[in-house]
């Protein structure tokens, strides 16, 4: 079988060392690249009491307002552990995060939970994101009458010079395809129209969400958002058995 990884992951190095340890050969191939957004960070002393990180990336294109929250230090919610510690690295604070899976889901509900003790009052966020990503938590604070101001500091485009042929997979065996988009699982469908249905591909994706309605990834494996290297491993060699 052969590993091949489309999507950036601070735990890449681990799954590439258990891969190694086991005998198992594994890539990576990028096949999206983050831009930063020219005007996406909030103006400059803007008052807020709450900031929602939804990825590292969102952390690492926020750097104008740094500063800012440096300064106001806010309530800091994120994503998971591997955004919390580039929160602490980058700005110094530590930030709340589902313990559990990393999903916007369950930051919503921890949010969630939090606005229902304080009786609803109203307070100030700012959502730094990516264009075009979930709007689940921003949805929800405005049902719940919070004040919201997103702030979209980057955005996914297609690398182009990333290139993915036929020496990528393996004809003999499955192709386990780790991903973590539905946009990059939609780069890499793109970039292998002309041959991926004469190889046998299975999906390694965080949710069902990355593959809903999209035809040619029929079959996949959900991983329920796990942060956890071994986990990856683990649901592919039982897939294997």
């Amino acid at each position: 079988m052969k590993i091949l990884v489309l999507s950036e992951m601070t735990i890449y190095p681990e799954i590439k060392k258990i891969c190694e340890d086991k005998g198992l050969a594994v890539d990576k191939k990028i096949v999206i690249k983050i831009e930063p957004a020219s005007d996406g960070c909030p103006p400059a002393n803007m008052q807020y009491d709450v900031v929602i990180f939804q990825s590292k990336n969102a952390v690492i294109h926020s750097k104008k307002s740094w500063e800012d929250i440096k300064k106001q230090k806010p309530v800091i919610y994120c994503l998971g552990k591997y955004t919390c510690d580039v929160i602490k690295e980058k700005i110094g604070i530590d930030a709340i995060y589902p313990k559990d899976e990393s999903s916007s889901e369950n930051l919503a509900k921890i949010i969630s939970k939090t606005i229902q003790q304080t009786n609803n009052h109203s307070k100030k966020y700012v959502i730094f994101s990516g264009l075009g990503g979930r709007e689940i938590i921003g949805e929800i604070l405005r049902k719940n009458n919070q004040s919201v101001y997103d702030s979209n500091v980057y955005s996914r485009k297609e690398d182009k010079t990333i290139e993915i042929t036929e020496n990528d997979l393996d004809k003999n065996s499955t192709n386990y395809i780790i991903v973590s988009s539905k946009f990059a699982l939609k780069v890499f469908l793109n970039k292998t129209s002309g041959f991926i249905k004469k190889y046998k591909a299975v999906y390694i994706i965080p949710n069902k969400r990355v593959v809903d309605k999209i035809d040619d990834a029929t079959s996949s494996i959900i991983i329920n958002n796990s942060n956890k290297a071994s986990y990856y491993i683990d649901a592919i060699l039982s897939h294997e058995q």
